[in-house]
C-alpha cells in the first residue's frame, strides 16, 4: 500500500524551557519527512529567554512560526491559539521537551491511512505529546477546553473526537522525553507541590462530567461516582499500568518521594499512599462541588 503523507502543523506550546526547546526544534528542522510540515512555536509566558533565543536561532527560518503569547494562560490556550493559525489538515501537539526521531512525523502520520481514524498518537494513554488531529474535527469540536488549564485536557480533547465517531489509535513513533522533574527543597515546597498534585484531580470530575461512558471507563468509576481506591492508590505507589511495577511512593512523572529500601520504608510507601487516596478523594469532592457533578 501506498502511503499519502499529508501536510502538517507541529505546535509547541512552551514555557520557561529554553535550552530543550532549542534541542526539539533543532530535531524537528532535520525531520525525513515526504511531504510540507511547518512549526508553530507559542511562548506562553516565559521568562527565562526563551523568545530571544527563539528570534535569534530560528527567526529567520521560514518552516518555523514564533508567536508570543503574552503572560502565563495555560497550555489549553497557548494550544489553541497554535492551532487557531495552524495551515495545514493535520495538526499534531508535541510538548516543549520532547525530541523526535528523525522518523518521528512520518511514522506517526501513517496512521491515518484508514479514514475512519482522527486522532493518532505515540504517547499512549489517549492523547498527550505526540498526538496527531485532523483539523476540521479541532475546530468542530472546538480544540482544548482551557477550564482544564493543566491535567486532563489531552484526554478531554481525545474523548470529544471519540464522541463524535472518530477512531482514536496509538502507533510507535520514537521521541526523548528529555524531562526530569526537579524534587521540591524543604517542607513548603514539598506541601505546595503536593497540594498542586492534588487539586489536579478536580479535574477528574470535569472529564466525567463530558464524558460519563468513556471517563468512567477510563478513571475505574465503580457505583456511577466513586473512582476505584486501588487504581488510585496503584498510581500513587507506581503499580499503574506502564510503570515499573516497583513499590515507591512517587508522582507518575518519576519524582519519587520514598523508596522501597526495608521493611519500615514498604510501611512508611503502603501507609502515605493510603493517606494520599483519601486526599484525592477529598479533592475530587471539591471538584463536584465546583463542577457540580458527583465523583470521588
Amino acid at each position: 500500500m501506498i502511503v499519502q503523507f499529508p501536510k502538517a502543523s507541529i505546535v509547541i506550546a512552551s514555557f520557561n524551557n529554553k535550552i530543550v526547546l532549542e534541542k526539539v526544534l533543532d530535531a524537528m528542522l532535520i525531520l525525513d519527512y515526504p511531504n510540507e510540515f511547518e512549526i508553530i512555536v507559542v511562548d506562553d509566558g516565559s521568562k527565562d529567554g526563551t523568545i530571544k533565543m527563539l528570534h535569534n536561532k530560528f527567526g529567520k527560518n521560514k518552516k518555523i512560526i514564533i508567536i508570543e503569547y503574552g503572560g502565563n494562560k495555560g497550555v489549553c490556550r497557548a494550544r489553541n491559539e497554535g492551532i487557531k493559525l495552524a495551515k495545514f489538515p493535520i495538526v499534531v501537539n508535541m510538548d516543549h521537551d520532547c525530541i523526535p526521531s528523525k522518523t518521528w512525523l512520518r511514522d506517526l502520520l501513517k496512521g491515518f491511512e484508514n479514514e475512519k481514524v482522527g486522532v493518532v498518537s505515540s504517547f499512549g494513554s489517549f492523547g498527550g505529546t505526540s498526538t496527531a488531529f485532523r483539523k476540521e474535527i479541532l475546530d468542530k469540536v472546538g480544540g482544548y477546553d482551557k477550564r482544564y488549564f493543566y491535567y486532563r485536557e489531552d484526554t478531554d480533547l481525545t474523548f470529544k473526537i471519540m464522541d463524535q465517531g472518530w477512531k482514536y489509535k496509538v502507533v510507535k513513533a520514537d521521541y526523548v522525553h528529555d524531562h526530569k522533574e526537579i524534587a521540591p527543597k524543604g517542607k513548603k515546597q514539598w506541601i505546595k507541590y503536593v497540594w498542586k498534585r492534588l487539586h489536579y484531580h478536580q479535574n477528574d470530575v470535569l472529564l466525567y462530567k463530558k464524558h460519563p461512558k468513556l471517563a468512567g471507563k477510563f478513571l475505574n468509576v465503580k457505583l456511577g461516582f466513586v473512582v476505584s481506591p486501588k487504581s488510585d492508590f496503584n498510581v500513587v505507589v507506581n503499580r499503574w499500568a506502564g510503570s515499573s511495577k516497583k513499590l515507591k511512593l512517587c508522582s507518575p512523572r518519576g519524582l519519587i518521594l520514598i523508596e522501597n529500601k526495608s521493611p519500615l520504608h514498604a510501611f512508611a510507601i503502603i501507609f502515605c499512599g493510603m493517606v494520599y487516596v483519601f486526599a484525592i478523594k477529598f479533592f475530587r469532592l471539591i471538584g463536584s462541588i465546583k463542577f457540580r457533578k458527583l465523583l470521588i
